[in-house]
């Protein structure tokens, strides 16, 4: 895992890649919904419960950033990154 924090003008941005078993891109657009787990993250008995990505999403909204995936192009592992504003009123 890799963990990268930028700045700018508009705010800060964190980095995080991973090199795990990735998501399936037809599964991608449901990543943030609440008890959603990858098909292929059930099939091998990964225990979770589904929230992280949610709630992750919804502290990062609150403080006025976003949140996005990106898969690396058929290879294992996805890059997160999250921008927050450099204030948040």
């Amino acid at each position: 895992m890799e963990i990268r924090l930028d700045s700018d003008v508009a705010g800060v941005i964190l980095h995080v890649v991973d090199t795990g078993v990735g998501i399936p891109e037809e599964e991608r657009s449901r990543l943030f919904e609440r008890f959603f787990r990858g098909s292929n993250i059930r099939n091998q008995g990964v225990p979770g419960t589904g929230l992280g990505l949610a709630i992750s999403r919804t502290v990062v909204e609150r403080h006025g950033g976003t949140i996005t995936v990106t898969d690396h192009g058929g290879k294992p592992g996805t890059t997160f990154v999250v921008r927050l504003p450099a204030y948040c009123p």
